[in-house]
């Protein structure tokens, strides 16, 4: 056999084997993937399914609260009442809506009516609640929405002060209200001090609760004291016919008290 063809054989019979081997490898690389298959697929799994829970339904939302009931003291307008001695103010309601004395609002005027005569002392007394009636029923009576406060409480000294220093007596303007017509619907109003000061630079009323009612006429300047003119005797009739719900607004009464 000549030496070319014998070397072509030698190569030949190299490549069948080669061919050989990879066909086999070939096929043991897929028996054995095909049995790791039959195993996961007959072996359990050991987990089980996980349900997803469902997120809750949103709340309804809240309905907004109603509104509280409008009553006829839930209509009177708030007055701005100021103090030119303690330099305090507030705009306040003297009453709730069912007609009694607000007392968060009836301490704030007890501060706007303090002895402030000593800056560095200020004195917070209660001012008597009916007095402070009597002033916002007069502002109502007049349609002012202003009360300057002249003065509150007096804490007594080398002046007895009279009722300022029990806290029973206020003196006081109206926005847009003359000294006299203040104190002459004041008057009115049984059991009651009502003081007109008339000198042209006080201009203001004095009015305090008590049994019997007094009225007078002061023409002092500021800071004097002269002597005080009554203006008459009061019929007895007049207190006696003293009613509890005089004292609130004209035509208005509490529904409690």
């Amino acid at each position: 056999m000549p030496g070319w063809m014998h070397a072509r054989l030698l190569i030949h019979s190299s490549e069948v084997r080669r061919a050989a081997i990879v066909a086999t490898a070939v096929l043991a690389l897929a028996a054995a993937s095909a049995a790791a298959y039959a195993r996961r697929q007959a072996a359990p799994t050991g987990v089980a399914p996980r349900s997803v829970a469902r997120p809750a339904p949103p709340a309804p939302p809240t309905p907004p609260a109603a509104p509280a009931p409008e009553t006829p003291f839930t209509r009177l307008p708030a007055l701005l009442v100021t103090s030119a001695d303690s330099k305090r103010s507030a705009e306040l309601r003297l009453y709730d809506a069912e007609g009694r004395v607000d007392e968060a609002a009836a301490r704030r005027l007890d501060e706007i009516c303090a002895d402030a005569r000593d800056r560095d002392s200020v004195v917070v007394a209660p001012i008597d609640r009916r007095t402070l009636q009597l002033v916002f029923r007069a502002a109502y009576h007049f349609d002012s929405r202003r009360v300057e406060v002249v003065s509150g409480y007096r804490k007594p000294g080398r002046r007895r002060e009279g009722l300022h220093a029990e806290g029973r007596a206020v003196d006081f303007r109206l926005e847009g209200v003359s000294a006299a017509e203040l104190a002459s619907y004041l008057r009115k109003s049984a059991r009651v001090g009502v003081g007109v000061y008339t000198h042209p630079r006080t201009q203001y009323v004095h009015v305090d609760v008590r049994e019997t009612s007094y009225h007078w006429i002061d023409a002092s300047p500021p800071r004097k004291r002269w002597r005080e003119q009554s203006l008459g005797r009061i019929a007895p009739a007049h207190d006696a016919a003293y009613r509890r719900d005089d004292d609130w607004p004209e035509g208005l009464a509490p529904s409690t008290r």
